[in-house]
């Protein structure tokens, strides 16, 4: 291992503050998930006393009630765009890389010198790169990030973190990934709960030996507990009621039969494998230094590995169960000279510093980078505005969001809501989509009188060659369909 306290002075110092700058700026780029539409959508409707219920306000066959899990950036980002335009789309990517950057360095520094903290910062970033999109997503690991750690905390010292309760409230208001900040909680609980009651038998079978009295007193793990339960009353407690407790099983069950990111990973992409390497470098550290893990450790080890292979989506997340753990045990193994555990004051408003520079430079920075929105044929904006109020149109998946954002008008047959439909009707709008056996009686039951899909979609062809739909508008790869 490298001798690193030959690395002294501010550089080393400044390099937090420069990577919550540098990576804020490397981020810019136009607007090209096409999910931050469907927020924007979100947002417009609930700020402006909208409420989604058994019937669907904009999907007409959509089959169960939506719960807006991502509610609050999706009203906050739609009142930075009635003022600023997409231009605040780009720009809050930007500053969310910025705050995610800043709260893995700070929880790191909490555990590790400044060289363990900024290693341990760089594998988190690189593992989750490519999730930092535009999307309230990117506010949950935020927020995700010194939940885990605080639990990580309590592993190792079991004090009782109160203020998790409010942060899990706040991240329930963001985003569904709020529910695996509990089940870190709860791994951490109940490991800990598991070594009391084994340490508190072993210490009563060796008293039974002895003829003596078995040891009396509380373990400590209850007050741990009554802090989890007030997290999941607090994850209840939001707007959007008890029933966004069961949200991430809904989603959950379509999501993992057809959305890619919903899938199982492949350990082609680097992304991955820099979580793995995490993993890996964890386990490796604890050999070298013979170190024997507690059982809290090994099951947040295995935890991590099952959430990096499981999912892309939940790459990310194992690399943040890693990350604190992975920082001091490298500052074990390195013990730098230049910082030691424990974030000082000065260091804390130097990176608070950075975030706010970060989020000034992104204005003129996102203003000269938001070109328009990429992806989405806006060119077609003018017929889809001339179709008749109510018109059911079918679609390709991933233009949904931006329809139901842009032509209100209309009512898709799908969209990226997957959760609103049923697994049946889902597959066989896939099935329609490729023009496999049966599309046209699939197509005839939804009533869609509009179509707008990919030039070469098998649907698209279909649709023009079988029932002489007449094309409307071309723009960026779509074309916009009517029927005859």
């Amino acid at each position: 291992m490298p001798d690193l306290s030959a690395l002294r002075g501010g550089g080393v110092k400044a390099l937090g503050p420069v990577a919550v700058v540098g990576a804020a700026l490397f981020a810019a780029r136009p607007v090209s998930d096409p999910s931050p539409w469907l927020h924007l959508r979100v947002g417009q409707f609930l700020a402006g006393g909208g409420r989604f219920s058994a019937t669907d306000p904009w999907a007409p066959l959509a089959a169960h009630t939506y719960v807006p899990t991502q509610w609050l950036p999706s009203v906050v980002v739609d009142a930075l765009y009635d003022r600023f335009g997409l231009d605040a789309v780009v720009w809050a990517r930007m500053v969310g890389i910025a705050l995610l950057v800043a709260v893995v360095l700070v929880t790191a520094r909490q555990v590790a010198g400044r060289v363990a903290a900024l290693a341990t910062t760089a594998a988190v970033v690189a593992a989750s790169w490519p999730a930092l999109s535009e999307r309230p997503q990117l506010l949950g690991f935020v927020l995700l990030v010194p939940i885990i750690a605080g639990w990580v905390a309590t592993g190792h010292d079991r004090r009782a973190r109160w203020w998790l309760v409010p942060l899990t409230w706040l991240c329930a208001c963001t985003h569904g990934i709020w529910s695996l900040g509990l089940v870190v909680g709860a791994l951490v609980v109940g490991s800990l709960a598991t070594e009391a009651v084994v340490t508190t038998w072993r210490a009563a079978k060796a008293a039974a030996q002895a003829g003596e009295q078995p040891p009396t007193g509380s373990t400590g793990t209850g007050r741990l507990a009554l802090v989890w339960l007030a997290c999941l009353a607090a994850a209840a407690a939001t707007p959007l009621g008890p029933k966004l407790v069961l949200t991430p099983f809904t989603v959950g069950s379509n999501g993992r039969s057809f959305v890619d990111e919903w899938l199982p990973t492949s350990v082609r992409q680097p992304h991955v494998l820099v979580a793995l390497a995490m993993v890996v470098g964890l386990a490796g550290l604890w050999v070298a230094r013979e170190h024997r893990p507690r059982l809290w450790e090994v099951v947040l080890l295995v935890a991590a590995l099952g959430l990096i292979m499981s999912m892309q989506r939940t790459v990310p997340v194992g690399a943040f169960v890693v990350a604190p753990m992975l920082a001091r045990e490298l500052d074990l193994r390195w013990s730098p000279a230049q910082g030691k555990a424990g974030m000082p004051v000065r260091e804390r408003l130097a990176v608070l510093a950075a975030v706010v520079l970060a989020a000034a430079l992104a204005v003129p920075v996102a203003a000269a980078t938001s070109v328009g929105p990429q992806y989405v044929p806006t060119g077609v904006q003018p017929a889809l505005d001339a179709l008749a109020p109510g018109t059911r149109l079918i679609a390709e998946g991933d233009v949904t969001g931006w329809l139901l954002f842009a032509a209100p008008n209309t009512d898709p047959v799908f969209d990226l809501r997957i959760e609103s439909y049923d697994p049946v009707y889902v597959r066989h709008f896939i099935e329609a989509m490729d023009a496999q056996q049966g599309w046209d009686g699939f197509v005839r039951s939804t009533g869609a009188q509009a179509a707008l899909l990919t030039d070469d979609s098998p649907l698209a062809l279909a649709l023009q060659d079988v029932w002489h739909w007449r094309v409307v508008q071309h723009d960026r790869g779509f074309v916009l369909l009517e029927a005859a």
